[in-house]
């Protein structure tokens, strides 16, 4: 069985309710067909007023709501097992979609989900139709005669991919005029010995001079043979 490309319904307009995993589930495949074909394809047999039929010399009534189909009737045309048939009929009546009975002659098919249809400019309400869920808590969905079903199938709720709004956060700036925390001396660090122990000998850190290559502090040249002489001197 092929996927349906334009709906066909035997009247103007019907009105379903379901429940979201309802809907889900007809968005799924059975033998790598849409779920939703097979559904539609029973949506297509439905009655719309009261029709008698006869099978094996014995007539019945068939209400509007329901389906009259066999489960090799509908092997054949689903193309799929009678095993699958009755599996994927038991998946629907679980979610509340339809309710089957069966006999010996035939299976009568109570579609459940469909609320009302339109015929003939007349709006009428399905006598088999079973609430299961409210409308605000399930979907609603609106079908017309020979609607394009491309756009039914893909029309599952999917949320889109939320852009990322989390900014890089912000580098803190950087002042080249603030000072160096590695160069910087307090007030007890501005005398330094210069290895004779008297204060008359020390030099203060501001005769220091620092190079701009690298901020490390350099002293500035002095003549080393005075401080020799003064040793010799002493030591005499």
């Amino acid at each position: 069985m092929k996927n349906l490309k334009q709906l066909i319904l035997p009247c103007y307009k019907v009105e379903l309710a379901m429940s979201v995993e309802a809907w889900y589930f007809l968005h799924g495949t059975t033998g790598g067909v849409c779920n939703l074909t097979y559904f539609l394809s029973l949506l297509s047999r439905m009655a719309v007023t009261e029709v008698q039929n006869t099978k094996r010399g014995l007539s019945y009534t068939l209400h509007p709501g329901q389906v009259d189909s066999s489960m090799l009737v509908l092997a054949k045309e689903w193309n799929i097992g009678r095993k699958a048939v009755s599996r994927l009929l038991d998946d629907f009546s679980e979610r509340g979609l339809v309710r089957v009975d069966s006999n010996p002659m035939t299976s009568i098919i109570d579609m459940v989900c469909v609320k009302s249809w339109m015929i003939a400019g007349r709006l009428m309400e399905n006598p088999t139709y079973n609430q299961v869920v409210k409308s605000y808590e399930g979907v609603r969905i609106f079908l017309f005669n020979g609607q394009k079903l491309e756009t039914l199938r893909h029309s599952s709720a999917r949320k889109k991919a939320e852009k990322p709004t989390d900014k890089p956060e912000a580098q803190p700036s950087v002042n080249p005029t603030d000072s160096n925390p590695l160069i910087e001396v307090t007030e007890a660090d501005t005398i330094v010995p210069t290895g004779n122990g008297q204060e008359d000998g020390q030099e203060k850190v501001s005769d220091r001079m620092i190079t701009d290559a690298d901020n490390t502090p350099v002293l500035e040249d002095e003549d080393t043979s005075s401080v020799s002489q003064d040793r010799k001197q002493t030591q005499e």
